[in-house]
């Protein structure tokens, strides 16, 4: 039985639990004049953040590099179990959001003395049906040098993902390809990118992209499973003429491709992707 949802959605901000109506942030805070922030996205499923440490790892890591003071840091597990309750998501699929910025600065570069606004929310999430699933995304690959010197990390300033995307919807496809300015696939606007080749897992290695959660884990049950996941350079040839692709991301988990580009995807595995998305579910 479904919990009935929050009349008024209830957000955490800089250490208080406010009704959305009531939380904001300075005009002149960073994150909002320049895209100075970080974030990342969890699913939830019965109340359980999943993999939220490696999240908050990841969050940390980037605040450290972009030398955003995180300190002193909230009970995490605590604080997003609580903002699931007070929504009343904990029967529901949930998304949990955690922005960061750097707060108000004037000063010039990555200064370290401001005071950084924290913000946690949580809202009902809909997976994608068992229908879409087995239909499987079709991807784009996008032009050439849309991966950013900053995607490494989640930051606020994400149109060039955006921008990705757009150019992948507006052909009609589901999700765009992104590509360094060398022309190498990294991953995708919004996920990471596991392909299988004469029977053998790989995935993109590249400089510029992101450390993905999800890719994380599903390597590792792969690899209990006593197979072996390769990282390795990959040229746009090499992702077209894959046998299986699938995109892995925190909230659709493992989405198996259908089509790049005009040419189909021979296999999308789909029995292995369900039960993939099925152990990925099943994290304590």
């Amino acid at each position: 039985m479904k919990e009935p949802r929050a009349s008024q959605p209830i957000v955490w901000l800089n250490g208080e639990f406010l009704p959305l109506d009531r939380a904001g942030i300075s005009p002149l805070d960073r994150g909002f004049q320049h895209g100075d922030g970080l974030f990342e996205t969890l699913r939830a499923e019965a109340g359980r953040p999943l993999y939220w440490r490696d999240h908050v790892d990841r969050l940390l890591a980037s605040a450290s590099f972009l030398r955003i003071s995180m300190d002193p840091s909230p009970d995490w597990r605590g604080l997003l179990r609580e903002i699931l309750q007070r929504n009343r998501l904990t029967e529901v699929p949930a998304r949990i959001k955690i922005l960061v910025s750097r707060g108000v600065c004037e000063d010039p570069g990555l200064p370290r003395g401001c005071s950084p606004s924290l913000c946690v929310l949580a809202v009902p999430y809909l997976p994608p049906s068992p229908a879409l699933y087995e239909k499987g995304w079709r991807l784009h690959v996008a032009q050439e040098g849309f991966s950013s010197p900053l995607s490494p990390h989640k930051t606020l300033s994400y149109l060039p993902f955006w921008t990705a995307r757009q150019e992948a919807l507006d052909r009609g496809a589901d999700e765009a390809v992104l590509r360094d300015p060398a022309g190498m696939v990294t991953e995708t606007s919004a996920g990471s990118i596991l392909a299988r080749s004469a029977g053998r897992w790989w995935t993109p290695e590249a400089r510029l992209q992101l450390p993905g959660i999800t890719l994380k884990q599903v390597r590792r049950l792969i690899e209990q499973a006593g197979k072996s996941v390769e990282a390795r350079p990959c040229p746009e040839v090499e992702l077209l003429s894959a046998d299986t692709v699938w995109v892995l991301n925190s909230m659709v988990l493992v989405m198996p491709v259908s089509q790049i580009g005009k040419r189909p995807v021979a296999n999308l595995e789909l029995t292995e992707a369900a039960s993939l998305r099925e152990a990925l579910l099943e994290e304590k």
